[in-house]
C-alpha cells in the first residue's frame, strides 16, 4: 500500500534468528572501541603533557658544549723532564679522528650501530623492537641506544634503566645531531668512552693492550677494542683471553654481515692469536707518586684536578727511585730468609693474597670474608738534597699495594741512638765542650736512665754487640759517639746539665742536672727540624723519644751545611696548566737555608760522625757492603729490644735515613742491630747517590784552631805522647799517641799530657853534651835509679808567657818565603845523584894579569907617607 512502511521480516540461519539488522556504528562493539580509542587518546595526550614534554625541555636545557670537554691527564716530571707517569681520575689521552684508522670505525659502526650514517639520531626501527623485548621480558633487558645516544649518555651521566631515561636519551640524541656532524659525534664518543683495566678513550685502550697509538691498530685489535664496548670488565683480553676472543670474532662476524670485510678475510682474522703488549707496573702505585699526587690535588683542589691538563715538575730522580725501591726489597728479603726468623715474609703474604683471591673467584669463599693481613717486615728510605731540602727519592713502604700508608713521612718510630747527634751538637755549642773533652765510661746504673726498667745496669746495646763491656776509664766525647757508648753519652748529657747550671743567672733546677741539658737538646732538635716532641727524660740523650725519617734527614743535613738547613722539604718545584701558565712555584724564602745550630758544633759533630762510618759502628760499610770512596758521615740507630732499626747518613750533597721494623712494633730478632739490617740498604741507596749528586769535602769553619791532644790523658800533646805497640814478631814499637781536634778560638784548655813524661829524656839531655854542660852518661844514668821517684816532677802545665811576647815565644812569626815576580814561590835548589862519569873536561883560558906600577912618594917632614897603586 502506498505510504506503508516495508515491514521488517527477522532473517534466519543455521543459529536461529537473528534478529534485526543494526548499522555497526550502532552497535555495542563500535561503542566500546571508540571508548578505547577515546581513552587511548587522552592517554596519550596525558603522557605527552606530563612525561615526554618535559622530557624533550629537559633535553633542550643539556649544554651541548660539554661534550667536547674531556678530562685530560695532568703529567708528572722527574727532575730532568722526563716523563714519569700521569694521572687523573680516569685515564684518557684525546685524539682526533683522521688518528682513528678506517677499519677500526667500520668494526665499530658494524658492531653498535649498523645505521649511524642514515638515521637522525635514534634508530627506530631497532628502539620498537627493544621496547617489545623488555615487555615480553617484564623489564629493561635490550637496547636500541645508537653512537649518539650512547654519546649522550655517557657525557651527561644518564645511568638510570628506565623508559624515562630512554626517551631523555633520544631527545637527546636528535638534538645533538641537528648542532653535530657525524665526524664529531665519532670523535667525541671514542675519546670519551671506557673499554676496560682504567683505559678510556681509544688512545688509552691502545696503548694499553697493545702498546701502540690508535692509528696503528689492526684488523683484529680493532675488532678487541670494539668487542670491550658491551662488556669492559668481562670481555677484557688481560683478564679473559678466552672470552675477549669469542667477542673479537663476533665483532668480525658482523663486519662481514655489514660489507666491511669478506668471508674469507673474516676467517684470516679470527684465527689469528690474541696478543697484548707486557704491562708494565703501574707508575702510580707507588708512594712517591701519590705524594706528588696529593700534594698537587691539595694545591689546585678537586675540581681542577678532575679537569687536568697540568704539568707537574717535580725533584724526583727516577734513576735513583728504582735503586731504592730495589734495594729496600732486596736486602730485607735477605733478612726473611735467616734461620729461625720466626715472623711473616713478604713471600708468604703474596701465597696468601693470591689463594685468597682464588677462592674469591671461584666462589670458595664469601665476598665478605677479610683478606689476609699484612705483617712482615716494613721499611722505608728518603734521599734529600742537602741544599735545597728537594726530595730526590722517597719508599714510604715494601708494597703500595699492600698499605698505602707512607712511612717515611708518616710513621713516627723511636729513633734510638740515631738520635744522639743532637746532644753532641747541642754539647759542643758550649764553649768548654768539645769531642776532646773526657767523659767516664764505666758501668751506669739504670736508675739515672729508666729505658725498660728502673733497676739494673744499662746496657751497651748502641755499640752494636750483644756484650755490654766497659773499658773502666775516661774516653773522649768522639770515642763515646764513634762507638756509641750508652753510658757515656748519658755522662756528657749530665755534664751539658752542669755546665748549663753553671752558667752565671741560670735557674737552679733541684731535681736533676739532666733537665737543662734536655732542654738544650729539645730546643736545638727542634730548630734542626725535628718538630716531634722530645720527651723531658734522661732517657731521651738515648734516642726513646719518636719522630718521622722526613725529620731525621732535614736534621741530619744539618751537619753536612756548617749547621745549615733548608727550611723545608718539597717534592713539587712547579705546577703548570694546560695554557703553560705557572699555577704553583716553590716560592724564594723557602729557597733560602737557615742558620739551625752554631757552625763550629756542627763541624765537630760531622768530624766524629765521619768516624763513626768509617771506623765506629758504621765500619760494615766499608768492611761487608762495599761502601765507595767518597767523602761521607753517618750514624746507627738501634732501639732497645731491636724493634726500630735506623741509619742515617750524608756527603756534603745529600742525605739518607733508612728505617726498618714492624707495624705493631714487634721485636725483630735478638741481635737485630741496625748496623746489620738497616747499613746495607742505606750503602747501597748513597753509592748510587754519589754518581749523579757527587759531594765534596766539609771544611772546618776558618775561625777554627787544630790542637793535638794525647789519646791517653785527653790534654795537650807533648813531644813525649808515645806509647809501646806489641807487634807480631814480638817486638814493641813506639807509636804516636795523639789526634787533631779543631776547638773553638781562645777556648780554654789546662794544660799539657802529665801520662807521658819520661820516656825519651835521657836522650835528649844526651843530645847537648858537646856544648859542655857538665852532664855526662853516668849522671844522665842516676836520673832513673829510683833515687828521686819519690818526689813529683814540676812539669809544664800550661802556657808560661802571660801578657805580651815580644820574642814571639808563643806565637812566632812566619817567615819570609821567597816569590818570583808572578807571586809564585821559588823553588830550592834540590839534591841530585851524582854522576858517575866524569864530565869533559874545558880548557879555561884567562887573560894575562896586568903589570901593577908602584909609584913612591917623597914624604914630606909634616905629612904622610902614601903609597898609590895604580894599574
Amino acid at each position: 500500500m502506498k505510504g506503508r512502511k516495508k515491514e521488517i521480516i527477522p532473517e534466519s540461519n543455521w543459529r536461529g534468528p537473528t534478529g534485526l539488522k543494526q548499522p555497526f556504528y550502532k552497535r555495542a562493539w563500535f561503542s566500546v572501541l571508540m571508548a578505547l580509542i577515546l581513552l587511548g587518546g587522552v592517554a596519550a595526550v596525558t603522557i605527552v603533557a606530563v612525561v615526554v614534554t618535559p622530557l624533550r625541555e629537559q633535553a633542550d636545557t643539556y649544554d651541548l658544549t660539554e661534550l667536547s670537554k674531556l678530562e685530560a691527564a695532568s703529567v708528572i716530571f722527574d727532575r730532568t723532564g722526563t716523563e714519569m707517569a700521569r694521572f687523573y681520575m680516569q685515564n684518557r689521552v684525546p685524539v682526533a679522528i683522521k688518528e682513528v684508522p678506517q677499519h677500526f670505525i667500520d668494526a665499530l659502526v658494524a658492531q653498535e650501530d649498523s645505521r649511524f650514517f642514515q638515521h637522525q639520531g635514534v634508530d627506530y626501527i631497532g628502539l620498537i623492537r627493544a621496547i617489545w623485548l623488555n615487555f615480553r621480558a617484564g623489564e629493561v633487558t635490550q637496547g636500541a641506544s645508537t653512537i649518539t645516544q650512547q654519546l649522550a649518555r655517557n657525557t651527561y651521566e644518564l645511568r638510570e634503566r628506565s623508559y624515562k631515561r630512554k626517551i631523555l636519551e633520544a631527545f637527546l640524541a636528535l638534538r645533538i645531531e641537528k648542532h653535530v656532524s657525524k665526524q664529531e659525534i665519532l670523535e667525541f664518543y671514542l675519546n670519551r668512552i671506557y673499554f676496560g683495566s682504567g683505559f678510556y678513550g681509544i688512545q688509552s685502550a691502545a696503548k694499553g693492550y697493545f702498546g701502540k697509538d690508535a692509528k696503528g691498530l689492526t684488523v683484529e685489535e680493532s675488532a678487541t677494542i670494539v668487542g670491550l664496548i658491551k662488556s669492559p670488565n668481562r670481555l677484557s683480553p688481560l683478564r679473559h683471553p678466552d672470552d675477549s676472543i669469542k667477542s673479537r670474532n663476533w665483532v668480525l662476524e658482523r663486519m662481514t654481515v655489514e660489507g666491511y670485510l669478506t668471508p674469507a678475510e673474516s676467517r684470516i682474522y679470527q684465527a689469528k692469536p690474541l696478543i697484548t703488549a707486557p704491562q708494565v707496573g703501574n707508575a702510580q702505585l707507588s708512594y712517591s707518586i701519590q705524594e706528588v699526587r696529593r700534594q698537587f690535588i691539595d694545591m689546585v683542589g678537586d675540581e681542577k684536578a678532575a679537569v687536568g691538563g697540568f704539568q707537574v715538575y717535580t725533584t724526583l730522580d727516577q734513576a735513583l727511585q728504582k735503586t731504592a725501591d730495589e734495594a729496600l726489597q732486596r736486602r730485607l728479603l735477605e733478612v726473611e730468609k735467616r734461620p729461625n726468623y720466626g715472623h711473616q715474609t713478604y713471600l708468604q703474604f703474596n701465597a696468601l693474597l693470591s689463594d685468597y683471591k682464588a677462592k674469591l673467584s671461584t666462589g670458595a669463599i664469601s665476598p665478605s670474608e677479610p683478606m689476609p693481613k699484612a705483617a712482615y717486615l716494613q721499611g722505608a728510605s728518603l734521599i734529600i738534597e742537602n741544599e735545597t731540602g728537594a726530595i730526590l727519592a722517597m719508599v714510604g713502604g715494601r708494597d703500595f699495594t699492600h698499605s698505602n700508608y707512607n712511612i717515611a713521612l708518616s710513621g713516627k718510630r723511636s729513633v734510638g741512638t740515631a738520635f744522639t747527634p743532637m746532644l753532641y751538637a747541642a754539647a759542643f755549642s758550649q764553649p768548654e765542650l768539645f769531642p776532646g773533652t773526657m767523659v767516664e765510661d764505666a758501668p751506669i746504673g739504670n736508675d739515672r736512665v729508666m729505658i725498660g726498667g728502673l733497676t739494673g745496669i744499662l746496657g751497651e746495646w748502641g755499640t752494636e754487640k750483644l756484650e755490654s763491656t766497659w773499658p773502666q776509664k775516661p774516653i773522649t766525647a768522639r770515642e763515646a759517639l764513634v762507638e756509641s757508648r750508652n753510658a757515656a753519652t748519658v755522662r756528657l748529657g749530665e755534664l751539658l746539665g752542669r755546665t748549663l747550671q753553671d752558667r752565671p743567672g741560670a735557674k737552679e733546677d733541684k731535681r736533676s742536672s739532666w733537665m737543662p741539658a734536655i732542654a738544650a737538646v729539645k730546643e736545638l732538635a727542634f730548630r734542626a727540624g725535628i718538630e716531634s716532641e722530645v720527651k723531658e727524660l734522661p732517657a731521651s740523650f738515648l734516642g726513646v723519644s719518636e719522630a718521622r725519617l722526613d725529620e731525621m734527614c732535614l736534621a741530619y743535613s744539618t751537619f753536612a751545611n756548617s749547621g745549615r738547613r733548608a727550611p723545608k722539604l718539597h717534592i713539587i718545584q712547579r705546577v703548570t696548566d694546560a695554557e703553560d701558565n705557572i699555577v704553583f712555584q716553590v716560592a724564594e724564602a723557602d729557597r733560602n737555608m737557615v742558620q739551625a745550630m752554631d757552625e763550629v758544633a756542627a763541624f765537630q759533630t760531622h768530624s766524629c760522625l765521619a768516624d763513626a762510618l768509617h771506623r765506629g759502628t758504621g765500619n760494615p760499610a766499608v768492611s761487608e757492603f762495599g761502601l765507595g770512596s767518597y767523602e761521607c758521615a753517618g750514624k746507627t740507630g738501634t732501639g732497645y729490644g731491636f724493634k726500630d732499626l735506623w741509619f742515617m747518613g750524608y756527603t756534603s750533597a745529600v742525605t739518607c735515613g733508612v728505617w726498618v721494623g714492624f707495624d705493631n712494633h714487634s721485636t725483630i730478632y735478638e741481635g737485630a742491630f741496625s748496623n746489620k739490617v738497616a747499613l746495607p740498604i742505606w750503602t747501597d741507596i748513597m753509592n748510587a747517590a754519589e754518581l749523579e749528586h757527587p759531594g765534596s769535602p766539609i771544611t772546618p769553619p776558618p775561625t777554627l784552631e787544630r790542637v793535638d791532644f794525647c789519646n791517653k790523658s785527653g790534654m795537650r800533646a807533648t813531644d813525649f805522647c808515645y806509647e809501646l805497640v806489641p807487634m807480631k814478631d814480638g817486638t814493641k814499637k813506639s807509636v804516636k799517641a795523639t789526634h787533631e781536634e779543631y776547638v773553638r778560638p781562645g777556648m780554654r784548655m789546662d794544660g799539657f799530657c802529665t801520662e807521658h813524661t819520661s820516656e825519651g829524656i835521657a836522650s835528649d839531655i844526651l843530645a847537648f853534651r858537646h856544648i859542655g854542660l857538665g852532664i855526662g852518661e853516668d849522671s844522665i844514668g842516676s836520673i832513673d835509679d829510683g833515687k828521686y821517684a819519690h818526689i813529683e816532677p814540676v812539669r809544664m802545665v800550661g802556657l808560661t808567657i802571660l801578657g805580651r811576647d815580644p820574642f814571639n815565644s808563643v806565637q812566632p812569626v812566619p817567615r819570609a818565603t821567597v816569590v818570583n815576580d808572578d807571586g809564585t814561590e821559588a823553588r830550592k835548589a834540590e839534591p841530585v845523584e851524582a854522576i858517575d862519569e866524569a864530565p869533559p873536561e874545558v880548557p879555561i883560558k884567562l887573560e894575562p894579569v896586568p903589570r901593577l906600577k908602584i909609584e913612591i912618594d917623597e914624604p914630606h917632614p909634616t905629612a904622610t907617607a902614601r903609597t898609590t897603586a895604580r894599574r
